[in-house]
């Protein structure tokens, strides 16, 4: 399969899955006191460049069909850039996490600053970062090294790095009944 068409599939299904979590998970998703599970998604730029265009198309579409055209705004904004944050800071995991915190964090409580809907920044900064360090830290980080280690055994090519790399699905030796495995059929 062609780079760009793998890049693009992967890419639109992870928008997908972030806008079916934040759709399923509507009433808590939106507002100063959020659990956006698909928030989980950022770190998915640690081994796959093409989720920075997939988290933040599905951020835009959530935030589109759900919210204020602030949120549009700054939290599209906020996960665009904690997307790019973190594939640039890939090699150094525990750094890597951190943009999507403390980018939330500041950029997301603007959206009721400017609507003048709640003018309690500094709250709504602790309540956003409290709120991301949960779904980020205890959910997207093991998420996310979970699904690198189960992509890299089911031999699907992950970014390395490397100019002209090609996105192929290395075949797998086929299972034999005396190698050990006791899922192998036995004849």
């Amino acid at each position: 399969m062609k780079k760009s068409v793998f890049f693009v599939t992967r890419a639109a299904l992870i928008a997908a899955i972030y806008f079916a979590l934040a759709t399923v998970l509507k009433p808590v998703s939106f507002g100063p006191v959020q659990f956006r599970l698909s928030e989980a998604l950022v770190l998915l730029p640690l081994f796959m460049p093409e989720a920075v265009i997939g988290v933040t198309v599905g951020c835009f579409l959530s935030n589109f069909l759900y919210s204020t055209v602030y949120d549009v705004l700054f939290g599209t904004a906020a996960t665009l850039i904690a997307a790019v944050l973190t594939y640039f800071l890939r090699r150094n995991k525990i750094l890597a996490v951190l943009p999507p915190l403390v980018l939330n964090a500041l950029l997301v409580p603007l959206i009721w600053i400017v609507d003048g809907s709640d003018p309690a920044y500094f709250l709504n900064l602790g309540l956003i970062l409290a709120s991301e360090c949960i779904v980020v830290l205890l959910i997207g980080v093991p998420f996310t090294f979970v699904l690198e280690k189960a992509l890299r055994r089911a031999g699907l090519a992950l970014y390395t790095g490397k100019k002209d790399e090609v996105y192929i699905r290395t075949p797998r030796e086929p299972a034999t009944a005396n190698d050990g495995n006791d899922d192998a059929p036995s004849v």
